[in-house]
């Protein structure tokens, strides 16, 4: 499945294939909110950078926690 990123207003960008079309919606199927950009996760689910990245930060602490990952999951803290 070619990844397909939908750009409010702008259009759509599956693969290499562009197709500009003005009416295209930014739908996060994850949050429910209508966004600026989202990206697919399948055929018909998107979704959008904050649920990305919250998803995300939840795998490197879970990791973390689990004992998967030694050190911090966000990297050396200077201090």
């Amino acid at each position: 499945m070619k990844i397909e990123v939908r750009v409010a207003g702008r259009g759509v960008a599956r693969g290499d294939d562009l197709t500009m079309d003005p009416n295209t919606v930014a739908h996060c199927s994850v949050c429910g909110k209508d966004v600026d950009l989202v990206v697919s996760l399948t055929e018909n689910t998107f979704t959008c950078r904050p649920c990305i990245r919250e998803r995300l930060d939840a795998t490197s602490v879970a990791g973390w926690r689990l004992g998967e990952q030694k050190g911090l999951p966000w990297g050396k803290v200077a201090g």
